[in-house]
């Protein structure tokens, strides 16, 4: 949990246990804690360059306009 310690998780490690609240109870989402506000930003150029969501993972950036947080 970001806090004047630690500011996040290291991106580079996926956890998935982040994307369920059972395991991740720090209440802030899983993509704030690896992207912070640039999540957003992150999704608008994800629907540019990979509409079909075709480079995914349990945690990767979901496009623009899908729901976010559940891994498929």
């Amino acid at each position: 949990m970001p806090n004047e310690v630690t500011d996040g998780c290291f991106v580079n490690y996926a956890d998935v246990d982040l994307n369920d609240p059972a395991w991740n109870s720090s209440g802030v989402a899983w993509h704030d804690l690896y992207y912070k506000g640039n999540y957003p930003w992150l999704r608008r150029v994800k629907a540019r360059w990979d509409p079909r969501d075709v480079f995914r993972h349990a945690q990767s950036i979901q496009p623009a306009g899908r729901l976010t947080g559940a891994s498929r």
